[in-house]
């Protein structure tokens, strides 16, 4: 398994853009019913990308020229020569979105309006 590639994109949108994307509507509203939103997004972005990326189909019944049935990638690993998938930069941010919008709402509830 390629999970060395994983660590890009997980560090980038995980932890860099949904760190910045929380401080930022942390700083500019400190409003706890912003932060909230923002959690309940990123918890909708994992719900939705992480439940169809492991899905693989079988095409129905189809097979191929040589006899074997076609599975269609779930594309969660970055195929060499491309950026990430949609689908796991997604997966990364809305995760990344809640786990820093949750440590927000956890330690800092008093000074949230």
């Amino acid at each position: 398994m390629r999970l060395r590639a994983l660590w890009k994109p997980v560090v980038l949108y995980t932890g860099l853009f949904a760190l910045l994307t929380v401080g930022t509507i942390y700083v500019a509203t400190h409003s706890g019913l912003f932060v909230l939103a923002l959690a309940a997004g990123g918890l909708l972005l994992v719900v939705l990308n992480g439940g169809t990326a492991g899905r693989t189909s079988l095409g129905g019944a189809e097979n191929s020229g040589e006899g074997g049935t076609e599975f269609d990638a779930a594309g969660l690993l970055p195929q060499t020569g491309a950026g990430a998938p949609t689908r796991l930069i997604l997966l990364c941010y809305g995760l990344g979105v809640f786990l820093w919008s949750a440590l927000v709402l956890g330690t800092l509830t008093e000074t949230l309006s």
